[in-house]
């Protein structure tokens, strides 16, 4: 799964290049993410976002875990 989010980061978000000012390279990276996890809908949460689904229980989405364990309620 981490894979996967490095690849969205790199070729979604243009974070491929080495950016040589560290200051900088966080900052584009923290918008990435907030515009990956607040801003941009998902196939697999059937086109909703992922800060919509964490914050209602009501809605049901697949998860990948292999472990059914009872997680604490994601705050965002």
């Amino acid at each position: 799964m981490a894979e996967r989010i490095n690849r969205t980061l790199k070729y979604g978000y243009g974070l491929k290049q080495t950016i040589k000012n560290t200051d900088l390279a966080q900052k584009m990276t923290e918008l990435a993410v907030y515009i990956c996890k607040g801003l941009r809908t998902h196939f697999s949460l059937d086109l909703r976002k992922p800060a919509e689904v964490h914050l209602n229980p009501n809605i049901k989405y697949k998860s990948y875990r292999k472990n059914k364990v009872n997680l604490p309620e994601l705050t965002i």
